[in-house]
């Protein structure tokens, strides 16, 4: 997920989940709703249940990816609002990698988070995020949610606007910076009102596991076989609530508490994040070279006066048209702590920002995490950010961001508190829900695997704690390192017995704790 917003525009592209949301009028929001339909509607009427089950039954035409002729894609239909299924219909892309030995046991659909993240993305790099074992017994699945990508994509403004968005900096400090970020805000809505606003009503998580489920079948799958990273857990956990007999081997990784409001949320990942740099600062310090000083204390002050620095007078790149300004900066520096291996990085964008007075690294670095190339974007990632958590989420009062952000200024030093500060994108939303989308207790569901990083910033390992008491049938598997999610980074300690429940349905030993010197690379 990527949890930011306020301030959106602005910072800390990576973070993931913000929160806010629109209603879908959807019954049983937080109870199990499987039963007589394949949508897991209880007392649907004749109609609609026919028309639904049109949806179950159509023909789905696999076809060599384009760009990745190796792997199977097809695109599906399912319906635009769920309360009237024989209404306006939207596009699902999936892309399939073939199980290995040609004889899959089933099928496992993945989801790498955001929301906003690509699936079919995630499956292109399957030989990256998934063991052999899995990859050779698993026909791997990943789907553009609706909303993003290759599916029935969101759409707010033009590539050239966003990184005019996303190049803007403003000091919030002041009426001036105050304007500008509410102006800049309001573009972002008025856009997606205009562009997208049918889609608006209908992004939520809800509505996208009941695609999910509309996928499973059309696969042939009596039972979902699902892993997902982050955001992705919060939609295996809806999922698992909405069709809980459906619910067969999931896996949620780095998980979500659902049940959080965006205030809340923003406020417990920059406490993270200030976490995750007082550890990146001391491996900084324990180099020997560290361009931030010689101890932890030197280099968190350091690391706040190059973001005041860098806001006052952005650092010159080879670009003499981008310099790099601290919404750059801020967000590399959050980016660079979703995984422990990207702290070299860091170490050399630093350096060449202090010792050469030259943003160029940590520009590119920049960049590299937006998928950006100059003034066009890979995908529509940021833009389904905005929309799915504001079709997720109820809109924090501003007095509660408020609140958080005169706590952070002394819990977070470093990181401050621009990030609940400014205008949030949700108030400004034409939707919004009645309540957040948790808890999730999938009663009566098979055991759910959870996993939690004990350092993760994104999605703090308390959430994991979190949704493991909500879900009425899970274990908790826990690594003790750093960075985001766990799985294919923790070692043999965590992945064999995660890799042995998807492969045999062995549910591992709830409490396992893996430290993080079993890891085998991050």
């Amino acid at each position: 997920m990527n949890l930011r917003k306020p301030m959106a525009s602005f910072f800390a592209a990576a973070l993931l989940l913000a929160g806010c949301s629109l209603d879908l009028g959807a019954s049983n929001r937080n109870g199990p709703t499987d039963g007589a339909s394949p949508s897991g509607n209880q007392s649907p009427n004749a109609t609609a249940l026919n028309k639904l089950e049109d949806f179950y039954k159509q023909k789905v035409a696999w076809s060599k990816c384009k760009k990745h002729p190796a792997n199977e894609c097809a695109n599906v239909k399912v319906p635009l609002d769920y309360k009237k299924p024989g209404g306006k219909t939207i596009t699902i892309a999936m892309m399939k990698v073939p199980a290995a030995n040609g004889k899959p046991i089933g099928t496992l659909f993945v989801n790498p988070g955001g929301p906003g993240g690509s699936g079919i993305d995630l499956a292109a790099n399957a030989s990256e995020a998934f063991s052999a074992a899995v990859r050779n017994k698993y026909d791997i699945v990943g789907f553009d949610p609706r909303g993003v990508g290759s599916s029935t994509a969101v759409d707010c403004v033009s590539d050239a606007e966003l990184a005019k968005i996303m190049d803007t900096d403003v000091d919030l400090s002041t009426p001036e910076g105050q304007q500008t970020d509410k102006a800049v805000t309001e573009q972002e809505a008025k856009g997606c009102r205009e562009k997208s606003g049918e889609l608006l009503a209908h992004l939520g998580t809800e509505s996208a596991a009941r695609d999910l489920d509309i996928l499973r079948g059309l696969v042939g799958d009596k039972k979902l076989n699902y892993l997902g990273f982050s955001y992705g857990t919060s939609l295996g956990g809806m999922y698992a609530n909405l069709f809980p007999k459906k619910a067969g081997r999931l896996v949620l990784d780095g998980a979500v508490d659902p049940q959080l409001g965006g205030a809340r949320m923003g406020y417990e990942q920059i406490v993270g994040f200030e976490t995750a740099f007082q550890h990146y600062a001391q491996h900084c310090v324990d180099t020997g070279r560290c361009p931030l000083g010689g101890s932890v204390d030197e280099a968190r002050a350091k690391m706040k006066a190059l973001f005041d620095q860098a806001l006052k007078s952005p650092f010159p790149t080879a670009d003499p048209k981008r310099p790099l300004n601290r919404a750059a900066l801020y967000s590399t520096v959050i980016s660079m702590m979703y995984r422990e291996a990207f702290w070299t990085y860091l170490d050399q964008g630093l350096s060449q920002l202090v010792e050469q007075n030259d943003g160029s690294d940590i520009l590119r670095f920049y960049d590299l995490f937006e998928e950006r190339q100059g003034n066009k974007f890979k995908n529509n990632g940021k833009e389904a950010f905005w929309a799915i958590n504001c079709a997720d989420y109820v809109p924090s009062p501003r007095a509660e961001y408020q609140q958080y952000a005169d706590k952070l200024r002394t819990e977070a030093p470093v990181f401050g508190s621009s990030m609940m500060e400014g205008t949030d994108i949700c108030s400004l939303w034409p939707y919004h829900p009645k309540a957040n989308p948790g808890p999730y207790e999938a009663k009566g569901s098979a055991p759910i695997v959870v996993i939690g990083t004990k350092y993760d910033p994104a999605t703090p390992y308390h959430w994991a704690q979190n949704l493991h008491k909500t879900l009425s049938n899970s274990v908790l598997l826990t690594w003790e390192g750093d960075g985001h999610t766990a799985y294919g980074k923790a070692g043999s300690c965590l992945n064999d017995p995660v890799d042995q429940y998807l492969l045999t349905g062995k549910v591992p030993q709830d409490g396992l704790v893996c430290p993080a010197s079993s890891k085998s690379g991050s």
